[in-house]
């Protein structure tokens, strides 16, 4: 662990603590290669260990330099691996003489609950819902301890059915554009940031590697 994080790390074990078991705070350390985890309480909720890897939307923060103007990341949603909604906030720790942070503390709040209550209570109202104004990213939702694979299923899924496709359509019998289309939707959730992305997507449109390439540089132009 970066040496500068130290007492961050104190600090997760605390805010665990204090916080309650419905909250966990994982610590990442941005100066290592794999800007993996180095501490996390209450760790149930996301199933992730020391040594987990960036989350896509932290990969989308650091990847646009939101912490050249901003401190910290609030309230965008966290989806962990048994579906539940968590609210989640991220600090940028920036070290004096450094552009880019060395850590993300990162904090998230099950709020399954809290969600069903407020929507029924709205519906009981006929109070209409309001977008949320979200981080420099339309409709963010981090995705916590998923497989890669599982990822770019469930991104595949969300754009086919924007394109007005059915749920049991397969990817691979799309045409050209509509494929293309997929790869756009998949490269603007920030999916080809991590590695052996290229190769999955490939697999799922029966494309090969450089055709998927070679849709990722026309959209380049």
């Amino acid at each position: 662990m970066y040496k500068y994080l130290e007492p961050y790390a104190k600090m997760v074990d605390f805010l665990g603590k204090a916080l309650g078991d419905n909250c966990e705070i994982a610590l990442h350390d941005l100066t290592s290669e794999e800007q993996e985890i180095v501490a996390i309480a209450n760790n149930q909720l996301s199933g992730r260990e020391v040594g987990a890897k960036l989350s896509n939307l932290s990969l989308h923060y650091l990847d646009t330099k939101q912490y050249l103007h901003n401190d910290f990341v609030m309230n965008y949603k966290t989806v962990g691996p048994d579906g539940k909604l968590m609210r989640a906030a991220t600090y940028f720790i920036k070290e004096d003489g450094k552009e880019m942070p060395v850590g993300m503390l990162c904090i998230n709040v099950n709020i399954s609950d809290l969600e069903y209550l407020t929507a029924t209570i709205k519906k009981i109202l006929g109070v209409k819902e309001e977008k949320e104004i979200e981080f420099k990213m339309d409709n963010p939702v981090e995705i916590l301890s998923s497989p890669l694979d599982e990822m770019i299923d469930m991104y595949i899924k969300e754009c086919l059915e924007k394109m007005g496709f059915p749920s049991y359509f397969l990817a691979e019998r799309l045409n050209v554009d509509e494929k293309i289309k997929v790869v756009k939707y998949l490269q603007e959730k920030g999916t080809f940031k991590v590695k052996g992305a290229i190769v999955l997507v490939a697999e799922k449109l029966a494309v090969s590697e450089p055709t998927v390439y070679r849709y990722l540089k026309k959209m380049d132009k």
